[in-house]
């Protein structure tokens, strides 16, 4: 799941913790094990059970937007120093190397296994191909133009620029 969420393992214990606190989950054993750390063993509760439904209702069937955090960068960038063009080259480098293990990933056997699994990972790749596209867009743009340059006072967009 690590290629579909940023979940960090020492966040799913504390919200386990917190799962059990409410009795949404239950402990039911501990497992030892010579040179390794006690693990737990947690079982869902039928109260659980009808909170996992409701929330997985809620985030099926609404839309969120997302927001990205390299929009506030490319905004501010002209303050950047060393200019926007090699973050944005290092920028497409990153993308195009995240989609080339991502398209390896697809060829897993556990990927493979389960096909609802490479339909998340082509959503992903959906994603990222789109925001490659961007990101080249953008670059050429800022290339061709100055984009930080402010707009005359009482002027408008004109439609090629795109506004």
């Amino acid at each position: 799941m690590g290629n579909w969420t940023d979940i960090k393992f020492g966040s799913i214990y504390h919200a386990l913790r917190k799962l059990v606190d409410r009795g949404s989950v239950e402990i039911v054993g501990e497992e030892r094990q010579i040179g390794r750390p006690d693990r737990t063993i947690y079982r869902i509760t039928p109260r659980g059970r009808e909170e996992f439904r409701s929330l997985l209702s809620q985030l099926l069937s609404r839309f969120q937007r997302s927001y990205f955090e390299f929009d506030i960068g490319l905004f501010f960038a002209a303050r950047c120093p060393g200019g926007v063009d090699q973050h944005l080259e290092k920028r497409l480098a990153e993308i195009n190397a995240f989609m080339h293990r991502l398209g390896q990933v697809k060829n897993l056997p556990f990927i493979k296994s389960a096909q609802i699994s490479e339909v998340i990972v082509d959503h992903t790749l959906l994603h990222m191909n789109a925001e490659l596209q961007w990101a080249q867009v953008c670059a050429q743009r800022l290339n061709e133009e100055d984009l930080y340059k402010p707009r005359l006072k009482g002027a408008r967009p004109s439609r090629e620029d795109g506004s």
